[in-house]
């Protein structure tokens, strides 16, 4: 059906308002706007309000807007009390379907949207299940771009919607003020208005009536997609009916406009649009009937921007031009590809430094029981690359190498090793050059020919054609005279022909780094690099070190830590930093080593040092150790916005992939996180750790299956893979095989201590997840034990947490607060003084938990704050103030969308008897179970969390009288159906007997 609100049908009803006439479909006869069918042929006709206001304000107008209310419509006055609840402030909008309203919620005391439909249209059950669509399918997505719905309600004869009120205007609103904007302020709306339609894409739901009033705007220039009012599933079946057209023309894709089957490309098509029309300030199909606009759109390609205005830069000329290709597999093939280029036009923000980093690979935020992220990002490869523009890739085609061992002909063990990981440096220069990671190279060699001590030219080359890995750099030096020779060559690895030959006298040892600099910046000049030669020297003098014997032992950190060898590494990078105080890439690795160990102090102590040496590194070293200490301290905004352009360079950079995934992953973002672990995991399709890291990647985002499967292929090749075996466990529990997760964690028992330490909490987990609250406790006191004796004070604390909860939960207040106490003593990690405050507020001691967590609030990093403001929340609950503590919980949400600031949410609802709002957030913690298997994002099992949701869910299900309360009883019984030691155990059974 087709609902246009078209120029040739426009009725003057008043200076202030139009009204439109409704075109049918099938006969094209011109029916009045609130029309339910067609007066001419009884067709239905569309109801989408989207197709008739004229002008709307969003959710909120600009002081001084009038709104006229057109005849027929039930329009509530300021100060009438809805349903016992909401006070009408304004009337915001109106639309076919009914009006919008400012209204204040009495019992949450906030500002709310209400969107009452039309009394008319109330009693058509078709009509009213088109309403509650936009409801349904706008509860699906959980983005901060995306207006927020509450609640579908019904009082005093009205049936509405209730959402989040935006106090600003809509992007349409500002068009009309403005005319079009520049090109920064037109990228930063359509790469927010990408993000909320990446985020409902994911959810298999497109919008199909995108346009500027349907983009709201705050003060703060956060922008809002809204109104999902015709949205559909994609899927649903009858995405399409014959003859059926819904959206507004203007912005509507070729496909729609035929009527054809939708898919997400639909959308980019309408973003195509808006973004045209904000950078040139009219729409690109211009025609005197909407017919012609609809014609137009199927047939012409829109006139290119740079056409009407040659000051848009020719980047966001480009993109709009694919955006509104009218073949959709011509078109971006998803929301976050568009959004992609759109970052890396807009480059770091202003004010920000820029942060790319990878000393031997970029360590993730772990915490004492390890992290397989950090182990898979240790041996991704020695190869992110420097932001060397912030615009398009570099124009030439990405070439990948791999350094075999040089020959060392010198006898001087000095030179073992050491000139390899220079030269690679030095290589790198090149923005287009990406060396193969080495520890890598050596694991598959190491399969191709058992028992190799060394990676010589000839087993390089087949190393390189397995990987598919572009050329093989040997090299060899030696003795000449009272000097050194070094020479180099650079082979083709498929037919071992030389593409070029190198070589380089050094007068003495310490010249020797010197002469490899030289011969860098000659391969890179014959493979094509067109750096400015005054650029590549100075590039050449920062990467040597003050000695060769600082230079040896970083090569062997480099190759310890690429073996796993992680305290061995530590050990090198001193000898490193001790023979060379100042080379501040021995600091970066030591700091990278002790974040994989869990060691986030000595970590950020370590990155300090290095930071403080930055002058001494290449650009490339610069930015790849602030990546590194950002990443560290869970600053996820910038890593991503700096490596969304790397990858966006350097499509093929395995590291770049896999920190930009980490990096989506600390914000929580699974789908990017997942999208951008298949590449890396697709570039390098045989590393176990790149198919581990996607397994739990996966794990996090709810696919338990294929954790599972993955998991279970990687042990099929080697059984011994300790977050292999972690990850099967969790997903095993996450997919209802309890006792399959045991057998796996006792499996992980057996493989060193590591694998004990792992299996320990994981078993620990287990107990608690199923209400075995003594047994758990048994197995925390033995692991702490070892901890202690391990001198691992900050294993002991996050496990003694852990612990303080578990006896909180038993009842023993004294022994929880007792072990709060220890543990808050032991460590400054933010999830252990999380923990240890939360047992204080249970006890009552909420000054001491405020107390606790106060540093918190103060730290640079997001979660800490986001921690602090939780455990705000969670002592006013426990003063009964559920007002106050929706206040804190909403604040930390603002910070970062949390699990558990849904579940605190959905506490605080259930508390103010908001039995919707409560519902929403619990069905929000279900839906994201997956991060509930380690809450706190650092491998840590911890989904015991979880099935207090299902009770809780009762009871919010309870208050709605829905019947659904005891299904979820049930489902929280069968879960603790071992453990009487659950407290809430009793309860959920005589609430479930009472149904």
């Amino acid at each position: 059906m087709l609902a246009i609100p078209c120029k040739d049908f426009i009725i003057s009803a008043s200076p202030q308002q139009d009204v439109f006439l409704m075109v049918c479909p099938q006969c094209s006869y011109a029916n009045l706007e609130r029309s339910v069918t067609c007066a001419k042929c009884a067709t239905p006709l569309p109801l989408s309000d989207q197709t008739l206001v004229t002008g709307g304000q969003g959710w909120s107008v600009p002081a001084g807007d009038v709104v006229i209310s057109p005849s027929g419509f039930g329009q509530l006055d300021p100060g009438t009390i809805l349903g016992g609840r909401y006070e009408i402030v304004r009337l915001l909008g109106q639309g076919g379907m009914g009006a919008v309203y400012q209204a204040y919620d009495r019992e949450l005391e906030r500002q709310v949207a209400l969107k009452v439909i039309r009394s008319d249209l109330a009693a058509n059950p078709e009509i009213l299940k088109r309403f509650k669509q936009e409801l349904i399918l706008a509860r699906q997505i959980t983005h901060k771009n995306v207006i927020r719905i509450f609640d579908l309600g019904q009082a005093d004869g009205f049936k509405f919607i209730t959402m989040d009120y935006i106090e600003g205007e809509d992007l349409q609103s500002l068009l009309r003020r403005k005319k079009k904007l520049e090109p920064a302020e037109a990228a930063n709306i359509i790469a927010q208005t990408c993000r909320a339609l990446e985020a409902a894409h994911a959810e298999g739901v497109i919008h199909r009536d995108l346009k500027p009033q349907n983009i709201m705007l705050d003060k703060r220039g956060r922008a809002y997609v809204m109104d999902f009012g015709i949205a559909r599933s994609t899927l649903a079946p009858g995405m399409t009916q014959t003859g059926a057209l819904i959206g507004t023309p203007d912005y509507m894709s070729p496909e729609q406009a035929k009527g054809q089957t939708l898919d997400a490309r639909s959308d980019l098509f309408s973003v195509g649009i808006i973004f045209y029309e904000m950078l040139a300030g009219q729409t690109p199909f211009l025609a005197d009937t909407t017919m012609g606009k609809l014609w137009k759109r199927t047939n012409e390609l829109a006139r290119p921007l740079g056409e009407l205005d040659k000051t848009i830069p020719p980047t966001l000329c480009e993109i709009v031009r694919r955006c509104l290709e009218i073949d959709p597999h011509k078109r971006f093939a998803s929301a976050a590809e568009l959004l992609q280029q759109i970052e890396v036009w807009q480059g770091p923000k202003a004010g920000t430094r820029v942060l790319v980093q990878r000393v031997g690979g970029l360590p993730a935020y772990v915490k004492w029981a390890g992290t397989g992220l950090a182990v898979a990002l240790v041996a991704a490869g020695f190869f992110l690359r420097s932001k060397l523009g912030t615009r398009l890739a570099a124009p030439h085609a990405p070439v990948s190498l791999l350094i075999a061992d040089f020959d060392n002909k010198t006898g001087d063990p000095v030179f073992d090793g050491t000139l390899e990981p220079m030269l690679g440096i030095a290589l790198e220069g090149a923005p287009f050059i990406s060396s193969y990671n080495r520890g890598q190279a050596k694991k598959v060699a190491a399969r191709i020919q058992p028992g190799a001590s060394h990676m010589e030219a000839a087993l390089a080359q087949l190393v390189a054609v397995r990987e598919g890995v572009n050329a093989v750099v040997a090299g060899s030096i030696q003795k000449e005279g009272s000097g050194y020779k070094v020479y180099v060559t650079t082979l083709d690895p498929a037919t071992g022909r030389a593409l070029l030959k190198e070589e380089s006298d050094a007068s003495n040892k310490q010249d020797v780094l010197a002469a490899a600099g030289k011969l860098a910046e000659r391969i890179r000049k014959g493979l094509g690099d067109t750096t400015p030669e005054s650029a590549q020297k100075s590039a050449a003098e920062t990467f040597t070190a003050g000695s060769l014997e600082a230079a040896h032992q970083y090569a062997v950190g480099q190759d310890l830590q690429q073996s796993g060898k992680w305290t061995d590494a530590i050990n090198a990078y001193g000898q490193a930093a001790k023979s060379d105080p100042d080379l501040g890439r021995a600091y970066a690795g030591t700091a990278a080593m002790y974040a994989n160990l869990g060691k986030n102090q000595e970590a950020e102590k370590y990155y300090q040092l290095a930071l403080e040496r930055i002058d001494r590194m290449t650009d490339r070293e610069k930015y790849r150790t602030r990546s590194g200490y950002y990443l560290l301290m869970h600053n996820q905004a910038k890593a991503i916005e700096e490596l969304s352009a790397l990858v966006s360079q350097y499509p093929a950079d395995t590291a770049g992939h896999a920190n930009l995934a980490l990096a989506y992953f600390y914000g929580r973002n699974m789908s990017k996180t997942l999208e951008e672990q298949k590449r890396a995991m697709e570039i390098t399709p045989h590393s176990l750790l790149q198919r581990v890291n996607y397994a739990m990647y996966a794990l996090y985002a709810e696919d338990f299956d294929t954790a599972a499967k993955e998991a279970q292929s990687i042990l099929n090749e080697n059984p011994k893979f300790d977050q292999a075996l972690r990850t099967l466990a969790l997903a095993e529990l996450g997919r209802g095989h309890n006792e399959e997760a045991r057998q796996n964690y006792k499996k992980l028992q057996g493989v060193g201590a590591y694998g004990a330490s792992i299996a320990s909490t994981g078993l620990a987990d287990l107990e608690l997840y199923e209400g075995r609250l003594t047994e758990a406790a048994a197995i925390l006191e033995r692991a702490i034990a070892d901890d202690r004796a391990a001198k691992d004070e900050e294993a002991a604390a996050d496990r003694t947490a852990t612990l303080a909860l578990t006896e909180l939960a038993r009842g023993k207040t004294s022994e929880a607060v007792s072990a709060a106490g220890m543990a808050a003593a032991g460590s400054k990690e933010a999830s252990v003084i999380y923990r240890a405050a939360q047992v204080y507020v249970a006890a009552g001691q909420e000054a001491k938990a405020l107390q606790l967590v106060a540093p918190l609030s103060q730290r640079l990093e997001t979660e800490p704050q986001v921690y602090a403001k939780l455990i705000a929340g969670e002592a006013r609950l426990k003063r009964a103030n559920a007002r106050e503590a929706l206040n804190s919980f909403q604040e930390a949400q603002k910070l970062a969308d949390t699990w558990l600031g849904h579940f605190d949410m959905g506490l605080a609802y259930l508390a103010a008897s908001a039995y919707t709002e409560a519902s929403s957030e619990f069905d929000v913690c279900l839906k994201r179970r997956g991060e509930a298997t380690s809450v706190f994002l650092d491998d840590v099992p911890s989904y015991h969390i979880l099935p207090a949701v299902y009770y809780y869910q009762g009871r919010a299900r309870e208050g709605l009288h829905s019947p659904g309360a005891a299904e979820s009883y049930k489902a929280f019984l069968a879960i603790k159906e071992r453990g009487a030691g659950d407290p809430l155990v009793a309860d959920a059974r005589r609430r479930l007997g009472q149904h």
